[in-house]
Order: structure tokens, then C-alpha cells, then sequence
């Protein structure tokens, strides 16, 4: 497959970013102790091995059928027992800070470390695929980026779950103002 320099440049950059997710999912499993989460983070790791080799071989021009691609999606691969539905609201929860000093991580911090992966992968690869003149690799990278963002949302359900990622409620009189601010057009 030929590739433009942006095209290879961003592919680049996604499988560097890779393989840096890959490792790190490796510290995580072990460190990680809860066994809900470590079921999480074993799965999108296979995900996450299985996307990183359908994108080198991409790469390396062998050819492969990126219409195909599998991603991960909620509902089919969650595994967390959680209702898709977010908790609203703050409650009081204990104070965190930095460890600089610490040698392992805990649960908490694994999980917002694979959340911000997730995160990054998604705009890495929603980036690259901005870039991409060949259809196929730009549907590779979207189909990337979607997936990163499913399992960014399973990241963020158990964290939210936990506590841990809370979602503030906007005000109801601050709600209905920003929803009366557009309106539809009529007449197209």
C-alpha cells in the first residue's frame, strides 16, 4: 500500500502510542487488585495487542482487509456488571494527592491512567485519520479511535462506580436556558 508522508508520520505516532498503552497495561495488570478492574484491563489489552498487530501489518503493506476491523463496543465486551448509566452528583470523597514516592500504584491511579490513555488514543487516532488520503487506513484509525473511546467509557463507568470520576448536575434554571438558546430552523 502506498502511503503519503502525513499518512505514515501519524501511523507512526499511533503504533509508538501503542505500544506504550500495551506496556503500561502490563504494569497495570500487575499492580492491579481488584478483580472487577483486572478483567477490564485483561480484555482491552487483547484488544488492544490485536489492534496494534492488524496495524503494523497495515503498515507493512501485507495487505489486510481493515473494513473488517473489529472495536470494541459497550454492551458486547463489558464485563463490569454496570448499568450503562452514569451516577450524577458529587458526594464527599477522600482527598487525593500525588505520590512521588511511591513504588506501586492502586487501583484508583490505574484506572485513570488506562481512562487517560484511552483518551489520547482516541484523539491520536482521530488525528491521524484527519490526515489519511487512503480510505482504508483512514477507516482503520477511525474505527481506532472508536474503539478507544468505548474503552475509555468503560474505564470512566467503573470509575464512576467507585466513585472515583464523579458527574456534577447542572443546575435545572441553567439547563433549560442553554436548551432554549437554539432553536430548530424551519423552512430547509
Amino acid at each position: 500500500m502506498k502511503m503519503g508522508t502525513h499518512e505514515a508520520m501519524e501511523v507512526h505516532e499511533v503504533l509508538s502510542e501503542s505500544t506504550c498503552i500495551i506496556d503500561h497495561y502490563a504494569m497495570y495488570l500487575n499492580q492491579c487488585r481488584d478483580p472487577e478492574l483486572r478483567r477490564v484491563l485483561e480484555r482491552q489489552q487483547r484488544h488492544l495487542i490485536d489492534a496494534y498487530n492488524t496495524k503494523v501489518n497495515v503498515m507493512q503493506g501485507q495487505g489486510i482487509d481493515v473494513s473488517r476491523v473489529s472495536r470494541v463496543t459497550m454492551g458486547a465486551t463489558s464485563g463490569i456488571g454496570i448499568e450503562n448509566q452514569p451516577d450524577y452528583g458529587i458526594q464527599q470523597t477522600s482527598p487525593v494527592t500525588p505520590r512521588p514516592e511511591a513504588r506501586t500504584l492502586n487501583d484508583r491511579t490505574i484506572a485513570q491512567g488506562a481512562l487517560l490513555f484511552h483518551k489520547c488514543g482516541a484523539m491520536r487516532s482521530t488525528t491521524a485519520a484527519l490526515e489519511c488520503a487512503n480510505p482504508h487506513l483512514r477507516n482503520l484509525l477511525a474505527t481506532s479511535s472508536r474503539s478507544c473511546m468505548e474503552m475509555a467509557y468503560e474505564i470512566f463507568q467503573y470509575m464512576n462506580h467507585k466513585g472515583w470520576y464523579q458527574v456534577p448536575i447542572m443546575p435545572e434554571h441553567a439547563l433549560n436556558q442553554m436548551q432554549q438558546t437554539y432553536q430548530p430552523m424551519t423552512g430547509h
